[in-house]
């Protein structure tokens, strides 16, 4: 009876709507819709806040991509600048390029220079060997002229006795008795050489000039020898020089040797460049 009843309570529900609600009502039905309108607002209220959310969102977003813009604007003139500096550092590089080379032909110039250094260097040991030798034959010529400066000392001796015993010697006698030792001093033989001056060109007349001449290692010495060197015979040996100049083509060198010099003719000699040597 119990089954029977139930199904008669449900086609009762199926059939007749007005019975369905009241016993809806029973139910709790109207508690069920309030419910559901509370969770439509409170639906309704959440896709508010979703959609201000979105809104919130799609603002950032926009914000965002602004700034993206705003950064890729950025990063396009960097680009720009490391392309600019790409071409300098280029360049740069390019000039270190240009000073390379520059320096490596400094080098190559730096090391001729220092090989003509090293040559150069030779050179000067060669004139140091050179000279050398020089300074000793120079002790060995100032041997010879201390010897020479004895053997004068002893020749004056000589002829102050003989002066105090005959008196002056002549002249030929005189030139005769120097002639070894001016051979002596210049290291070659004594010969006279003999001009016919009819210029005048010497003495102002017409005369025939003699004096000693010595040639030793292709030098040609004038040889004046006298008792009494004046100033008047420095201008006259001068003149003698030069016209041996004018006949031979060989400018000689020019010597007094005397026993007695005037100051003032030893003063001309020297600035003349005449040698002048007292016995």
């Amino acid at each position: 009876m119990a089954s029977d009843l139930k199904k008669e309570l449900l086609e009762l529900l199926e059939r007749d709507r007005e019975f369905r609600l009241s016993v809806a009502g029973l139910l709790g039905y109207k508690e069920i819709l309030e419910e559901l309108k509370r969770l439509r607002e409170d639906m309704h209220r959440g896709f508010e806040e979703h959609s201000r959310r979105f809104d919130e969102n799609d603002r950032k977003f926009n914000e965002i991509l602004e700034r993206l813009d705003r950064h890729e604007e950025h990063l396009n003139r960097h680009e720009e600048h490391l392309v600019a500096h790409d071409r300098k550092f280029n360049e740069i590089l390019e000039e270190l390029k240009l000073h390379r080379e520059k320096l490596e032909e400094h080098d190559r110039k730096f090391n001729e220079i220092l090989e003509r250094l090293d040559r150069h260097e030779e050179e000067i040991k060669a004139l140091r060997k050179d000279f050398l030798n020089f300074q000793r034959r120079l002790d060995a010529f100032q041997h010879r002229m201390d010897s020479f400066e004895e053997t004068q000392r002893e020749f004056r001796r000589r002829l102050d006795a003989l002066g105090a015993r005959w008196g002056i010697l002549a002249k030929g006698a005189f030139r005769e008795g120097m002639r070894g030792i001016v051979e002596r001093l210049f290291g070659g033989s004594v010969e006279r050489w003999i001009h016919d001056d009819r210029e005048g060109f010497v003495f102002g007349y017409p005369a025939t000039i003699e004096v000693d001449l010595i040639i030793k290692d292709k030098e040609h010495i004038l040889v004046e020898i006298k008792s009494h060197v004046r100033k008047s015979d420095v201008g006259v040996l001068m003149r003698k020089g030069k016209i041996y100049e004018r006949v031979r083509g060989i400018k000689p060198k020019l010597v007094f040797v005397s026993p007695y010099i005037d100051e003032d003719a030893r003063g001309d000699a020297e600035m003349l460049g005449i040698m002048a040597y007292s016995i």
